[in-house]
């Protein structure tokens, strides 16, 4: 409901708060385990959706806030309650957010930094809490799957960057934020690098002053920390909004799954911390972009729904593959993730205007069929990872699109999504260090920064990799130092610790007396990253710092690589290496020797590490781009899955399906019986011969 008609509907309101108030507490129950793969249609029709739905399958189709779901339940479907208070809090449509963003850019004027539906607006977000768990209330039953909050949720417009929201509300507890956050006036200046004469008169400073100040040298600007101060705000403001709504609908319909859909990546901008509000969800459905599947799934509680949208194919994918073999690709990795389901977007692209099956309609009919039994079975698994950690840290994302961003000038608030999803360092080296460790055989846990030190405490990890960490906080880096020399094992590929967690620049890197590095050069063109690639002419594996020099390491002309040194029990190594680069090297011909080396020091010190691949898989021609998943399944039987981890790469998978599946062997480290998901054992034995879809995937039961 828009702010608009609630105040026009105030006794329509009442009534929703007093539902709500009169529920039973019971926040925390349990959320139901899958039942089955479920398979949804988006329906722009939900009439005539429904209708198309129940014929071509599909298990479930969305409801919006207001609509009466009987006819959907008279069909023998299920449905999902679809942003039960509309667009305009926890998501903006482009009319809303566009004049916003014009408006700044035309005039630089901060007065023009409002944003539509202000979430500090006083009880606002009460009341999209309570209408948002009168809705579910509404709709509550075995036929409700679960309630996605909002749809590409975002504090902005997805991930634009814009130093929203200005209002007097936001001043105020902005205001109130930068007193508990200094506590003196004197110290919120100098963070801030402002002369305020009260508390009462501070004002943010915006990302345009920060830039003036700290863009430009020759050196990495050396104090972010007011650019870093508002963000945090922003962050914090919008995930108490999210937690606040979720917990309310949740406690109106316990055990259903609450959460949201569309999932923007982690970025400076948006409020998109995953750290400060998925793990309040029970549902969580994130765009496959930057990572951001792997790290909302680890950090989701346990239990969670997680599901996956699926667009037709793009003509550029078509061009290279037929469309129902890119499909099926798509629908196996949803099957090797343990997903509850997935979205299909939408109704009017199954089917063509006549009326009959579209392509794209019998390429999912067909991929469903085909994967049915995975797919059921696996529907809500638990993706059993490795003790390999991958440290998430927000403050790096920051700090990496202000690096990112330098050469942008003015136009900075035009560094939209789709530009970032290419030219972002930190989406990159997260999608860089997952495949290659997916490539090796290994499925890492990604640990958001602000968790680590309590987790070393609890956890032993064996190897701690840190992707691109620009920014650390002093904590974190004694943690990870006490975890190495208790026995640990930490990988850095490069830049590692140069900020403190408020983006303060540090004179040397936190760490670099951990790896052994006795000189660093903090000058911007020494910098061989940015923008989310490999600026380095050099050939074979080129570094990713010039000016680097260890006690222990591969000399070069222009610094050094794979920079080792033991301390204690553990084993400390810096690569000083591009993993933002392997996405693209990974599967280009031209780029093998690279990405080969790449994976060979990483390996190496995995093995170190005392980490092995769960097992290997061989065969003639075959690549390297292997991905092996351990499934718990519901019912608490052990599958593996195997398949070729490609889809970015759709000329790759089309060349190795040209021949057919793949004789391939999987090779475990111990005997272990084998048996087809569903169908007969292989046998018992460390050797399997067996053959391998291209467009597909495997799945074995594995006896304990």
């Amino acid at each position: 409901m828009s702010r608009l008609a609630a105040s026009v509907a105030g006794c329509w309101c009442s009534s929703a708060l007093a539902l709500v108030a009169a529920l039973p507490a019971q926040a925390g129950a349990p959320i139901a385990k899958p039942t089955q793969f479920e398979r949804v249609l988006w329906c722009s029709d939900l009439v005539a959706g429904t209708a198309l739905a129940k014929a071509a399958g599909y298990t479930a189709v969305q409801v919006g806030r207001g609509v009466d779901p009987a006819p959907v339940l008279a069909a023998g479907l299920g449905f999902y309650l679809d942003q039960p208070i509309g667009k305009g809090l926890l998501e903006l449509r482009d009319e809303q957010w566009q004049p916003v963003r014009a408006a700044y850019e035309s005039s630089r004027d901060a007065a023009a930094l409002v944003r539509p539906g202000c979430l500090l607006t006083p009880g606002l977000v009460q009341q999209a809490a309570a209408d948002a768990a009168a809705a579910a209330v509404r709709v509550r039953g075995p036929g409700l799957r679960f309630v996605a909050l909002a749809d590409e949720p975002s504090a902005t417009r997805h991930d634009a960057p814009l130093d929203t929201c200005r209002c007097e509300h936001c001043l105020l507890a902005f205001r109130a934020f930068l007193a508990k956050r200094y506590g003196t006036l004197d110290a919120a200046n100098a963070a801030m690098g402002t002369q305020f004469a009260s508390f009462a008169q501070a004002l943010p400073v915006s990302t345009d002053q920060v830039r003036r100040r700290e863009l430009g040298a020759t050196s990495l600007p050396k104090d972010l920390r007011a650019f870093s101060l508002w963000l945090d705000f922003v962050d914090e403001q919008y995930a108490s909004t999210v937690r606040t709504i979720a917990a309310a609908v949740q406690q109106a319909v316990p055990g259903v799954p609450v959460g949201l859909t569309g999932l923007s990546v982690p970025a400076a901008f948006g409020g998109n911390d995953y750290a400060r509000y998925v793990p309040a969800l029970s549902l969580i459905e994130p765009y496959d972009i930057g990572g951001a599947v792997d790290l909302a799934r680890c950090l989701a509680p346990a239990g969670a729904h997680r599901y996956a949208t699926l667009s037709p194919p793009s003509a550029d994918v078509l061009a290279l593959v037929p469309i129902g073999s890119f499909v099926r690709a798509q629908v196996a990795a949803m099957a090797c993730q343990g997903l509850a389901g997935v979205v299909v977007w939408n109704d009017s692209t199954i089917v063509l205007p006549n009326g009959e099956a579209s392509p794209f309609g019998l390429a999912v009919q067909s991929a469903m069929r085909k994967l049915g039994l995975a797919l059921q079975a696996c529907a809500g698994a638990e993706l059993q990872t490795d003790a390999v950690w991958i440290v998430e840290s927000h403050a790096s994302v920051r700090a990496w699109w202000m690096v990112d961003s330098a050469s942008d000038g003015m136009t900075w608030v035009r560094r939209l999504a789709s530009y970032e999803r290419e030219h972002s360092t930190s989406q990159n080296a997260r999608v860089g260090w997952l495949r290659l460790l997916q490539d090796l055989g290994v499925q890492p846990e990604f640990v958001a920064e602000s968790a680590l030190p309590e987790r070393l405490l609890r956890e032993r990890p064996r190897c701690v990799v840190l992707p691109a960490t620009l920014a650390l906080a002093d904590r974190s880096a004694q943690a990870i130092t006490a975890f190495v020399r208790a026995g640990g094992s930490v990988l850095a590929d490069h830049s590692t610790g140069i900020y403190d967690s408020d983006l303060l620049r540090r004179d040397v890197g936190v760490l670099d007396e951990l790896f052994g590095i006795r000189a660093r050069s903090l000058a911007i063109d020494d910098l061989l990253v940015r923008e989310g690639r490999s600026t380095s002419r050099e050939r074979g594996l080129p570094l990713a710092e010039r000016g680097t020099r260890g006690e222990l390491g591969e000399s070069r002309a222009d610094g050094d690589a794979n920079i080792e040194q033991s301390v204690g029990r553990g084993r400390a190594v810096y690569l000083n290496a591009p993993v933002v680069a392997y996405p693209s090297w990974r599967l280009a011909t031209e780029a093998v020797e690279a990405a080969r080396e790449l994976r060979r020091r990483v390996r190496g010190c995995l093995r170190a590490a005392g980490v092995d691949p769960v097992c290997e898989v061989r065969g003639e021609g075959l690549p390297t781009c292997i991905e092996r998943v351990r499934l718990r399944l519901r019912d608490g039987r052990d599958v593996l899955a195997v398949r070729v981890n490609a889809l970015q790469s759709p000329a790759v998978l089309q060349r190795l399906a040209k021949d057919g599946p793949r004789a391939v062997r999987l090779e475990l480290p111990t005997p272990r019986t084998l048996r087809e998901l569903g169908g007969e054992i292989l046998g018992t034995g460390t050797g399997f011969d067996v053959r391998l879809d291209m467009f597909g995937a495997l799945f074995f039961e594995v006896a304990r």
